[in-house]
């Protein structure tokens, strides 16, 4: 087994074994804040492993502004897990993709956003969100996200953002996600994967 071999099985022994836990997890406790806390240390942990498990040769770069490497090839309707790879400037408007995600920080840094939408949600096309947090996603930290809450993204600095990103649900399998636009009080969704999934 060459070196190349053996990192890419230890990578993916250490990327099941953590999705293990997360089921199991899941299973005792479901998805609460508590929860959520405790999947956002396990994430960071893999993370510290930094380039011994995720060197930078085994990603590829984006050809644009961001690319998803998935680490769980035999994801279906259960958890996805990804290495994420944003360039500098790389930015997302606010969204809600309805469903919990933790992001933890490989290199790089990517500025994390966290809204409240302050509207009654009754008129279609019509939204206004009020930032409430800001935090930096770097090597040794991580974010946490329930259902439904609204986050934007900025990647700050000269070097490529890197970090391992574990979600509810595999990203060919999202439910519909909402973007914000502060500045003209609006919002538009994006249409369910899973329903496309499921069709």
């Amino acid at each position: 087994m060459n070196e190349a071999t053996s990192i890419a099985a230890a990578r993916g022994a250490a990327c099941r074994a953590l999705l293990n836990r997360v089921h199991a997890i899941q299973r005792s406790d479901g998805i609460t804040a508590a929860s959520l806390q405790q999947i956002k240390g396990l994430l960071v942990e893999l993370a510290s492993h930094g380039t011994s498990l995720f060197p930078d040769e085994d990603f590829a770069m984006p050809e644009a502004q961001g690319r998803n490497h998935m680490l769980d090839p035999a994801a279906d309707d259960g958890l996805g897990l990804y290495l994420t790879i944003s360039l500098p400037g790389k930015e997302a408007a606010p969204h809600d993709h309805g469903i919990w995600c933790i992001n933890a920080g490989l290199s790089g840094k990517e500025v994390q956003r966290f809204y409240h939408r302050t509207d009654d949600g009754k008129r279609a096309g019509f939204a206004t969100v009020e930032q409430i947090a800001e935090t930096l996603v770097e090597p040794g930290t991580a974010i946490a996200m329930a259902d439904h809450d609204i986050h934007s993204t900025l990647v700050v600095g000269d070097r490529p953002a890197r970090a391992l990103a574990l979600y509810g649900y595999a990203l060919n399998r999202f439910p519909a996600v909402v973007f914000f636009h502060p500045q003209f009080k609006t919002c538009r969704t994006l249409p369910s994967k899973r329903q496309a999934a499921h069709a």
